[in-house]
């Protein structure tokens, strides 16, 4: 097996391949600054039109691509569709050079992380590169649930999520505390509703045992007070089953600090239930 530090080398000795589309030639140079800015090793590759832009999103495979919806020949909408639907699927950042009236829809449907008017707040282009960052690195997790079923649900989730995970199950607390006694992770998804030693104190155990491991928790039914009562615990946070894939990115958000993307904040409840849905496809 490769040595996870090993792993996050060769992850990291991978340059960033960025695409900017945009038919404005002082737009992707602001845009290219910024980047440059926080990674000088960045490869950026630049388009100025839809066809051209869904050429490099098939051939070039960029990890993140800056693509402004209104183009010529095909619109950026259109070649990041096209694209998506032929398995690429990098971090997409939509742009417009304003609000449109169904951004949140076209967002939703194209599932891209952000969506950004011009001019462009550098500020605002830095955060999303670090919670790019963030995303890149794998983080060790353990899951902790007695069903087979759920555990194998769960595990599907996390690993369409936009965050990169490397995840060890078990079914028992008292062996999750063995585990989490030889073995250093990141986190620890428990379930509430444990055989033996329960859920509860299988986390508080692991606060001992584990002192650096983030701990995280999950139940079918809950109490408005029950997040507030698990904080005493130590634990960060509260998913409620069934949970979706945009669920765990909020909550990695906030354990993690990372700068929440306007667009996950102004997703209605009946946008979410879209942006699961295509984030299935």
């Amino acid at each position: 097996m490769v040595d996870r530090a090993a792993r996050v080398g060769a992850e990291e000795r991978r340059h960033l391949r960025v695409l900017v589309a945009d038919p404005a030639d002082g737009a992707r140079l602001s845009l290219a600054v910024t980047l440059k800015g926080f990674d000088p090793t960045m490869e950026i590759v630049e388009t100025t039109d839809g066809r051209e832009t869904n050429a490099a999103l098939l051939k070039r495979k960029p990890d993140l691509a800056f693509v402004n919806v209104h183009m010529t020949g095909m619109s950026g909408a259109e070649a990041v569709a096209i694209a998506r639907h032929q398995g690429a699927r990098p971090l997409t950042i939509l742009m417009a050079d304003g609000v449109m009236k169904h951004w949140v829809d076209l967002s939703v449907e194209l599932d891209a992380y952000e969506f950004l008017k011009k001019p462009f707040d550098a500020d605002h282009v830095t955060a999303l590169l670090k919670n790019l960052r963030r995303m890149r690195e794998p983080l060790r997790l353990l899951l902790v649930d007695e069903s087979d079923q759920a555990r194998g649900t769960v595990r599907k989730i996390f690993e369409r999520s936009r965050f990169s995970f490397e995840i060890d199950e078990t079914d028992s607390g008292r062996h999750a505390l063995k585990l989490l006694q030889m073995t250093s992770y990141d986190l620890a998804l428990i379930d509430m509703n444990l055989s033996g030693v329960d859920g509860l104190e299988t986390a508080c155990q692991a606060r001992e045992v584990a002192p650096d491991t983030r701990l995280l928790m999950m139940t079918v039914s809950s109490g408005d007070s029950l997040p507030g009562a698990l904080k005493h615990f130590g634990v960060e946070a509260l998913l409620k089953k069934p949970f979706y894939i945009r669920d765990v990115e909020k909550v990695f958000h906030k354990i993690y600090g990372l700068r929440r993307p306007y667009l996950m904040n102004a997703l209605t409840p009946e946008a979410e239930a879209k942006q699961r849905v295509a984030a299935m496809r």
